[in-house]
């Protein structure tokens, strides 16, 4: 259950309004964030980890985002339940496998109402795409040797990015990450993408 909570946690906790002293990325980067903000729809799958001083443990992870409606799934080994977090505006459900489902009007409601911790609603959706989340204080920025997203501080965590690989849409060619590391803390947050789709499902 521990383990349950933290990786919704992770997965959850990821946003502030925090402007002072922000740094301002690279044009280039702001180019490539404009890019792939004008992509209402996608997906990925991939292995979501999380590693604490004394746990750790994995499931599989799919994100369907749809505009500003978004649907996780976490499943596998880990805690032996399934998990669906259900997002719009104004509205976010939890859902786990022989547990009532849980609603709240924000994602730090919800977390607050789940596992009894206020904490910052995610902004995992800029995140794990390699580009920083708006409106959130940048204290390090730092680029590959393809100008791409290597390192970043944001919010008191460090993002780490690699296995970037380009991926087509609409006649644009997007470099998209492959590996996401996360550290705050004690607590270190390791997604590995198998496949991303960029637009609507068919």
């Amino acid at each position: 259950m521990m383990l349950r909570c933290l990786l919704l946690i992770s997965l959850l906790t990821i946003i502030g309004c925090v402007h002072r002293g922000s740094l301002t990325p690279p044009q280039d980067v702001l180019e490539h964030q404009r890019q792939l903000q004008n992509i209402g729809d996608w997906q990925l799958t991939g292995k979501l980890g999380v590693r604490t001083s004394d746990e750790s443990g994995s499931a599989s992870l799919k994100w369907d985002q749809q505009a500003t409606r978004y649907q996780i799934n976490l499943s596998g080994p880990l805690g032996q339940k399934r998990m669906i977090i259900t997002g719009e505006p104004g509205s976010v459900r939890l859902e786990q496998t022989g547990e009532p489902m849980q609603q709240a009007k924000t994602a730090e409601a919800l977390i607050k109402k789940s596992v009894g911790w206020t904490l910052p609603v995610a902004q995992l959706a800029y995140w794990v795409r390699g580009v920083p989340a708006p409106k959130l204080r940048i204290t390090h920025f730092q680029q590959n040797t393809n100008g791409l997203l290597d390192q970043l501080h944001q919010g008191g965590w460090i993002i780490t990015y690699s296995n970037y690989r380009d991926h087509h849409y609409n006649g644009l060619t997007l470099p998209l990450p492959g590996k996401i590391t996360a550290e705050y803390k004690d607590v270190r947050l390791i997604l590995a993408i198998r496949n991303w789709q960029l637009g609507a499902q068919e």
